[in-house]
């Protein structure tokens, strides 16, 4: 199967942030925030009697509402225009055996039985090298029957690695 892909910053920066804020930490960090806008909110809307929020509490939901997600956007910036690999077109040859990846200034091979991990996501199939490293495959890019035949491969090939 051969597909041409090419990953725009929107749609890198759309995956990063939902894989980013999937995590089970960021999740607690989000709780955290909403809880401490919350409190703030009902403080001064008198609502109950809740404690006063002191500057502490400002600078907390400032960091979790503003700074980390900065923070998160300047790395995924910083990663895709430092990475040829994310900003080329690339054209795939996908077979049973292999994945062959050719971009303008790369050529890469790697087996299947290679891989790490197969992520399947809404608008997304992600092959991981390794924990930090994945081949991202946008489904707008793929016809119906090549999303099937996709699915295929990597069922196959995940079969195969936990022999």
């Amino acid at each position: 199967m051969k597909l041409k892909t090419n990953v725009s910053f929107m749609q890198y920066l759309q995956l990063m942030f939902k894989l980013t804020y999937q995590k089970p930490m960021l999740r607690v960090l989000i709780g955290v925030a909403v809880i401490l806008l919350l409190w703030i909110i009902i403080h001064h809307l008198h609502i109950t009697t809740l404690p006063t929020p002191i500057i502490y509490q400002y600078i907390t939901l400032i960091l979790i509402a503003v700074v980390q997600p900065f923070i998160v956007f300047i790395t995924i910036h910083s990663n895709y225009h430092s990475s040829n690999q994310l900003r080329e077109t690339l054209d795939m040859e996908i077979t049973d055996d292999l994945i062959k990846i050719r971009g303008q200034s790369f050529y890469m091979e790697i087996q299947w039985v290679q891989i790490y991990r197969f992520s399947e996501l809404k608008r997304w199939f992600l092959i991981y090298q390794n924990n930090l490293s994945a081949i991202i495959i946008p489904k707008r890019s793929l016809t119906e029957e090549e999303i099937t035949r996709l699915r295929s491969i990597m069922a196959k090939a995940e079969k195969n690695q936990h022999k």
